[in-house]
């Protein structure tokens, strides 16, 4: 039911292909960067539905980032804007969500604990559409499990860990600027 209602409510709040120029596939590394293109053109409405759906998505802040969901709901609300045509309960798990920037030739690396037997996900999508960012996720044996440009809308990197322990995320920008983007860890 949830996956039927999902495209009726990104489009409802504005995550559509006319928001940003690229749209990733992940709804949470979408509606994130709906958000900021709402913040950017001042689009308080639309901005207030991306922060409910944020919610309804069931993200939350990783440890250290701020809560765009109460964030962007109380910037809406300072423009007038309290009520939006999204109307629901959110749920109480779900994925995290981390806005980040690295500067030209750096890297940054995130550690990050997953649970044994169940899948692992981590989906990073750039702000702007040309990217120079990559991704790797090293295995506590230092063993690289998935590398990949984050070119376009967006990167993924799956497994299925076969013990509880905490991976190294490895995001580095080859570019000559700095750059920034969205990371959701699932």
């Amino acid at each position: 039911m949830f996956s039927l209602l999902l495209p009726a409510l990104l489009m409802i709040a504005g995550a559509d292909a006319g928001v940003v120029d690229t749209l990733p596939d992940d709804p949470v590394l979408r509606t994130l960067m709906a958000g900021d293109a709402a913040r950017a053109r001042g689009d308080h409405r639309a901005l207030l539905e991306d922060a409910q759906l944020l919610r309804l998505l069931g993200a939350k802040p990783a440890d250290g980032q701020d809560d765009l969901v109460t964030a962007w709901t109380q910037e809406a609300q300072s423009h007038g804007v309290t009520r939006s045509r999204l109307n629901f309960r959110g749920r109480a798990l779900g994925p995290a969500y981390r806005r980040g920037s690295i500067g030209a030739g750096a890297s940054m690396t995130v550690r990050q604990l997953f649970l044994a037997g169940q899948r692992a996900q981590i989906s990073i999508a750039p702000t702007h559409k040309a990217s120079h960012l990559s991704v790797r996720v090293l295995g506590t044996d230092g063993n690289t499990l998935c590398a990949k440009p984050v070119n376009g809308a967006q990167a993924n990197c799956a497994w299925l860990p076969l013990f509880t322990d905490r991976y190294d995320i490895v995001i580095e920008n080859g570019g000559a600027a700095t750059e920034a983007f969205y990371m959701v860890v699932r």
